[in-house]
């Protein structure tokens, strides 16, 4: 006889002992988007906040996400850069948008999952990251009028330097995906010459957009779903000055093989099964989405 308090299983699936599925533990890992970078001689975005861990899901019901977007870079006076939007797992994980870039004149770096790097013009200070999700963005400095790079999972953002923009903060590397892959790195600080590069961590580029060079290349945007801090912009005209966008963030679940997740309309995922496990990532999703497990 089977004791009444030990599960059985029924078709790969736990079942309890009134019949019903029993609770299982998802593992996930979220990224917020990425902070916008600022414009002419502006700061780094800051990477989207990131967050993982394992809670136990009850099969059947129906548990919200939702992906944020970035940020978008900053473009004239008026129009300064914009924070990432936070992204979120039901009541287990809210990831905090990356701050904006700071931007020439008056319009500081902002607070988010991690902070957008200090404005050289000024030497204004890079803001601060949000607890266990991020880090602070670098500070824009003198000589050389150089910003900061935005803060990144990994690290902070590193300051303006004498000869260039502050590169971005490192990622993380995200080993529940179905292939590792390093993601919430900072956007690089603009110069006033030569431009920092966006942040590099785990087993290359972690998203981070890569900041405009004086007389050359725009600034560049943070990568779709990594939460990438955008690029910030150069001194000089035309497109240089123009802060780049972060980078929008994403959800991934691994969870075992025997249990599915069903997702609302509005979601867009990929789901792969790797050994005995499921590796789902979600790269779109709207406030009223929904994933449901079975």
């Amino acid at each position: 006889m089977i004791s009444a308090n030990v599960s059985v299983f029924s078709i790969g699936k736990a079942v309890g002992r009134g019949g019903g599925a029993v609770p299982f533990d998802l593992q996930y890992a979220s990224a917020a988007g990425g902070g916008g970078g600022g414009f002419l001689m502006g700061g780094g975005g800051g990477a989207g906040g990131y967050l993982e861990s394992t809670n136990e899901v009850e099969v059947g019901t129906a548990y919200q996400v939702t992906v944020g977007a970035g940020g978008a870079g900053g473009t004239a006076t008026g129009s300064p850069a914009v924070n990432g939007s936070n992204t979120v797992f039901s009541s287990f994980a809210t990831s905090i948008g990356g701050g904006r870039g700071g931007s020439y004149n008056t319009y500081l770096p902002s607070i988010g999952g991690s902070g957008g790097g200090g404005s050289g013009n000024y030497r204004d200070a890079g803001a601060s990251g949000t607890a266990g999700q991020g880090n602070a963005g670098g500070n824009g400095t003198l000589p050389g009028y150089n910003s900061g790079g935005g803060g990144g999972k990994g690290a902070n953002g590193q300051n303006g330097q004498t000869s260039n923009g502050g590169h971005g903060g490192i990622g993380v590397t995200v080993s529940i995906a179905p292939s590792p892959i390093s993601i919430a790195g900072g956007g690089g600080g603009g110069g006033a010459y030569i431009s920092g590069s966006g942040g590099i961590g785990g087993s290359g580029q972690s998203g981070g957009g890569d900041a405009a060079d004086y007389g050359g290349s725009s600034s560049t945007a943070g990568s779709v779903n990594t939460g990438g801090g955008g690029g910030g912009s150069a001194n000089g005209s035309g497109a240089q000055t123009i802060g780049a966008a972060g980078g929008s963030g994403v959800i991934y679940f691994k969870y075992p093989a025997a249990n599915t997740a069903t997702f609302s309309g509005g979601v867009t995922s990929t789901t792969t099964t790797i050994g005995s496990f499921k590796h789902s990532t979600i790269t779109a999703a709207g406030p009223s989405d929904t994933v449901t497990f079975g």
